[in-house]
């Protein structure tokens, strides 16, 4: 009775649309068994990334080997080589300044010999330097392997060095790092800033 109400078009239409969901849903199934779920530390990875992308200015607080200084690395387009490219200008209170521009421009100036005795890289991890954080763990997030999380604080290497990042518990921002390398051990505070024109020319970075 129903079919002729609906004529064989419409029959025809119904099973179709019944083979499709269940094509789609058994699709649900096999992805969901193949792929499977994001682990914490996995999720606090993705999300402390995403922090670190969204914001390209971070203040903080450095403690190394005992002594205190205070930087703000900015991650920006410089002109180098008569290109624009994207790097970062780490500039610490004790006159240090750090630019890091792929692939070829590392150069430091100013500062005491016990900072530029530093490794560059151990100083810009604990600066929190967004790109440097970000690329490595959403490296390891898509790799779903590398990272360890217990209650607020997740754990990594990048090269070799050992890296703890404090996460805020409500809203998974990065709050601090701490880190390990040979021979050095340091922690630093750290503070996501909107980035304003004026901090850009403090930095040494121009608006051109």
């Amino acid at each position: 009775m129903i079919r002729r109400l609906l004529g064989p078009g419409w029959v025809t239409l119904g099973i179709a649309g019944a083979v499709v969901a269940a094509i789609l849903g058994a699709g649900l199934l096999v992805q969901r068994t193949v792929l499977p779920a994001p682990g914490a530390a996995t999720l606090a990875g993705l999300r402390a990334g995403i922090w670190l992308e969204r914001y390209r200015l971070v203040d903080s607080t450095i403690t190394l080997d005992g002594r205190v200084v205070r930087g703000r690395c900015l991650q920006d387009w410089f002109e180098t080589g008569g290109h624009r490219r994207r790097g970062a200008v780490l500039r610490l209170d004790d006159g240090y300044v750090l630019l890091a521009v792929p692939p070829h421009t590392l150069t430091a100036t100013g500062g005491p010999p016990v900072t530029r005795s530093a490794s560059p890289l151990v100083l810009m991890e604990l600066a929190g330097c967004p790109r440097v954080l970000a690329r490595r763990l959403q490296t390891l997030a898509q790799q779903h392997r590398g990272l360890t999380l217990e209650r607020d604080r997740l754990s990594f290497w990048l090269k070799a060095t050992h890296i703890t990042l404090t996460l805020n518990p409500r809203t998974h921002a990065p709050t601090g790092v701490a880190l390990v390398a040979r021979g050095t051990r340091g922690v630093s505070q750290i503070r996501f800033t909107p980035v304003t024109t004026r901090l850009r020319e403090l930095l040494g970075v121009s608006n051109g």
